[in-house]
């Protein structure tokens, strides 16, 4: 058990100075999390600790998404753009009328009406 403690304190100590207060914060407020969650569930003080947190998470999520979903368009667009890609039709030449031709669904009229989706 000592030489596995050792080996932790080791590589704790190797750890850059950020690292450290990082890993001694989030071990400390995960175990608080455990504490409350155990011995003060009703209290008045974990609402407040739970309601931190969660606007933490709301905040965090929102900023997460925001950020893959901006780098997922931007590379869907570059992509698009680089191979001319235009899956909507959108073209600015000129022409009489912007009609596209509707092609029939081959099994008729009913059968295009109950399977639509």
């Amino acid at each position: 058990m000592s030489e596995v403690l050792g080996r932790v304190g080791h590589w704790f100590d190797a750890l850059p100075a950020y690292k450290q207060v990082l890993l001694v914060l989030a071990t400390t407020m995960f175990v608080v999390e455990l504490l409350l969650r155990r011995f003060a569930r009703g209290t008045r003080l974990y609402a407040r600790w739970t309601a931190i947190f969660e606007a933490m998470g709301a905040f965090w999520s929102a900023i997460i998404l925001s950020i893959v979903y901006f780098v997922s368009v931007a590379a869907i667009s570059a992509f698009m753009k680089l191979t001319g890609k235009d899956p909507l039709d959108r073209s600015l030449a000129p022409e009489p009328s912007f009609w596209r031709a509707h092609e029939p669904n081959p099994l008729g009229p009913m059968a295009a009406a109950r399977h639509q989706f």
